[in-house]
């Protein structure tokens, strides 16, 4: 099946299609292997269109995409060959549980500065969700479906690959991101219509506030992935300032309450040796003194 891939597994239906995991013969790496299926490409428009974004997407590379290595046609029809990655999506490590604010802040700016890359060729994902992103056992985010995100047998065909739209364009992705960070400091999805999302309301960093708001659309919207990467970037190094401050503020309470605890247990040290010689100085007078 495909050539010089192996299957190893099947790994599961998707929208999609089956997908597999598998074996490249000729440089010995596992992928994961999508057998499209013939639903999603139903007509030649829609065929054109997977192809032409799948094609787009392979193009793309950095560390926090998932790699698209192949896009490509057999006598079984069109499969996708993508990196395999062991690792959870975001949806299982948030777990309806808040994560830690540094944390969240720092996949929220990996997941953002994939984006700048894939905006940058004129790509959008268009269905970021918590379900979207794999995170690896090293702790990266990785967005999968760039570029075939949103397809399914019942889907409608978008003018183009990527392109943009109101509900497909760059800025769609930036709020995506918004409401990924919200619900990986919160530990859920905001609401809808319960107006602007306060991180404060957690008891969270304020500085996130201003940047989960502006990312839904408040206040104009970011104008790039580039932007809030960076203002994210800013505020996890602001984070990790205070964070180590703390660490090292207990570890100097830490000691003291350890100087403290060691100096009293020389003062009880030399208290029951001071005791003890007296004792015995008592016992000595008591039992030899002369008849």
């Amino acid at each position: 099946m495909h050539g010089h891939y192996k299957i190893l597994e099947l790994a599961g239906p998707d929208a999609l299609g089956e997908v597999y995991r598998a074996r490249d013969t000729r440089i010995g790496r596992t992928v994961t292997i999508t057998a499209v299926s013939d639903a999603v490409l139903s007509d030649p428009r829609r065929r054109e269109q997977f192809l032409g974004g799948a094609r787009a997407a392979a193009a793309v590379s950095h560390p926090n995409i998932v790699t698209l290595y192949e896009v490509g046609e057999d006598d079984d029809g069109v499969y996708l060959v993508h990196e395999f990655i062991q690792g959870h999506t975001l949806k299982n490590v948030i777990a309806d549980r808040p994560l830690n604010a540094r944390r969240a802040v720092d996949l929220a700016n990996q997941i953002a500065e994939g984006l700048a890359d894939a905006h940058a060729a004129d790509l959008v994902h268009g269905h970021l969700t918590a379900d979207s992103i794999v995170v690896t056992s090293r702790g990266n985010a990785k967005i999968m479906g760039l570029g075939v995100a949103g397809w399914s047998p019942t889907s409608t065909p978008i003018d183009g690959p990527g392109q943009s739209g109101e509900t497909t364009g760059p800025s769609a992705d930036l709020a995506a991101v918004g409401m990924l960070l919200f619900e990986m400091l919160i530990g859920r999805r905001p609401i809808p219509g319960a107006g602007v999302p306060s991180a404060a309301n957690a008891s969270l960093p304020r500085e996130l506030d201003p940047i989960v708001a502006k990312a839904l659309g408040r206040s104009g919207g970011y104008e790039s992935a580039v932007t809030l990467a960076a203002e994210l970037r800013a505020v996890g190094a602001m984070l990790e300032v205070r964070q180590e401050a703390s660490a090292a503020a207990g570890a100097m309470a830490a000691a003291r309450r350890k100087k403290s605890s060691s100096k009293w247990i020389v003062i009880a040290l030399v208290i029951g040796v001071v005791t003890a010689l007296a004792l015995g100085a008592l016992a000595w007078n008591g039992f030899f003194r002369p008849v």
